[in-house]
């Protein structure tokens, strides 16, 4: 809708484009500052053994409203498993109860070894022990302490490791420092500050130093929740490729995010989620965004296309649900 464009760059107008002229990788080469990869350029994925087994995973909110309803996913070793859906749709609820967050009802298996969904074994400082990494979805409300400097969050959920303590009652605040030091030259956090408090960095740069704290752990299964959700392009390639790169190191990947593109580049498989259920399951190779469209709008009869009543009575039996639930 515009007829000029011009670009920001660390405080400074860098350019002016017509844009009939211009392009979107154009444009983000001036963002940036560099050319940068509008597509994630990856090998084709080697799955190995299974990691991550959920069976009949059922979970209940607090109003009462059951918001899974007998999950079946499996993630293997190597893989990404995009899952797909409208928000809303029990996804959220997914990573909360993987990542310890919130409880559930089922059968959940880590490396064959069954994972307490209920028990004082059910929290995340519990999980992170089971080499379960989770990058949450919401990073200022749960990645994040938002007063505290950079330094003090890289430890954040992982404060009782050894090597952050000096002592039994004190912690090591000289290597937070040239631990977060080093995960912000790694990751490009800008500016490399660890006395920086987290409010005080762009989106872009909080989601950084979440995915360094979460992916320098070397887990055997790491949790994504909306991993590019308000960031920078430049940061979004970065952030893709870290992902890319721990799955090509044999880990399990569950990914979840609203956005189809990053689905389709990032996934090895699909899941598509609609009222708290698995709609079904597709290689990105296979489909395409209006079948997924199909699944996530609760119509699995995909062959042809389907009519927008079909959609709308879909809808509305979910909503009549939840409303007689509410009740």
């Amino acid at each position: 809708i515009t007829d000029t464009v011009s670009v920001m760059r660390r405080g400074e107008m860098t350019a002016t484009v017509k844009t009939a002229e211009t392009s979107p990788e154009q444009l983000a080469e001036l963002m940036v500052g560099r050319k940068v990869l509008l597509r994630v350029d990856k090998a084709p994925a080697k799955p190995g053994r299974p990691v991550l087994e959920i069976e009949n995973l059922h979970v209940t909110d607090e109003a009462g409203v059951e918001r899974l309803k007998g999950i079946d996913l499996t993630v293997r070793a190597g893989e990404i498993l995009g899952i797909a859906g409208v928000a809303g749709n029990g996804q959220s609820e997914l990573l909360e109860v993987l990542g310890g967050m919130r409880r559930g009802s089922g059968t959940v298996r880590v490396n064959g070894q069954p994972l307490d969904l209920t028990g004082a074994q059910s929290d995340g400082r519990a999980r992170r022990a089971r080499g379960i990494a989770h990058v949450p979805e919401d990073r200022q409300r749960e990645g994040l302490i938002m007063e505290f400097h950079a330094w003090e969050n890289v430890a954040f959920g992982y404060h009782h490791d050894p090597a952050y303590q000096r002592g039994a009652l004190l912690m090591n605040n000289a290597e937070l420092r040239r631990d977060c030091a080093a995960k912000m030259t790694k990751f490009d956090v800008r500016p490399p500050d660890p006395w920086l408090t987290a409010k005080n960095f762009s989106g872009g740069n909080q989601q950084k130093i979440v995915v360094a704290r979460e992916i320098e752990r070397d887990p055997d299964i790491l949790l994504v929740g909306q991993p590019t959700r308000g960031v920078d392009i430049g940061a979004i390639e970065f952030i893709h490729q870290e992902i890319v790169r721990l799955r090509d190191q044999g880990k399990a990947i569950l990914l979840v995010s609203v956005e189809l593109d990053e689905i389709f580049s990032l996934s090895d498989r699909i899941a598509v989620m609609f009222d708290g259920q698995i709609m079904g399951e597709r290689l990105p190779s296979e489909t395409d965004q209006t079948e997924l469209g199909l699944l996530m709008a609760g119509v699995t009869d995909t062959r042809g296309k389907a009519p927008i009543e079909a959609i709308d009575e879909r809808l509305e039996a979910k909503e009549a649900r939840e409303a007689a639930q509410h009740d």
